[in-house]
């Protein structure tokens, strides 16, 4: 989860460094793609499409929920989806007023070289299966698998 919670939402340098670090070596484009993110969250807020995050902004993410399952028999890959808020704060205006809130997202694992990287080999998106939606309260989300995640 830490993954999701730690990328650089505007700056496209610090995105590709992120990303290439956790991408496996099956997985190239990941860089990319997540680069892409990027430029497209830039453009969207009306940044020019590379560059750093401006001054006084800062983004936090905060993963409520998540759910792994195995892709593989060995359990080296997994496919693990998250419910998680994020918010914007501005200088000197305070906190976002539209933040994102209970949004999913799933991102396959691999173990490799003493690590979890993010791969996007189509051996393994193939099998990637949307689960319940999240709900604390629900007992399907329960059986499913969902988990709340607590800092502690």
């Amino acid at each position: 989860m830490s993954y999701w919670e730690d990328l650089d939402l505007l700056d496209d340098v610090i995105a590709r460094q992120q990303w290439t670090a956790i991408a496996a070596k099956d997985s190239p484009g990941t860089i990319d793609a997540g680069v892409s993110e990027v430029r497209k969250v830039r453009e969207g807020v009306g940044l020019p499409p590379s560059g750093g995050t401006p001054d006084g902004i800062t983004f936090s993410t905060n993963v409520k929920a998540a759910l792994s399952r195995s892709l593989d028999a060995s359990g080296d890959v997994i496919n693990v989806w998250m419910v998680y808020d994020r918010f914007a704060t501005i200088k000197d205006k305070g906190a976002d007023d539209n933040p994102l809130r209970d949004e999913t997202t799933n991102l396959i694992l691999k173990w490799e070289g003493g690590d979890w990287k993010v791969t996007t080999d189509p051996t393994y998106t193939a099998k990637v299966k949307y689960p319940h939606a999240y709900d604390p309260a629900s007992r399907y989300a329960w059986a499913d698998g969902w988990r709340e995640v607590t800092d502690g």
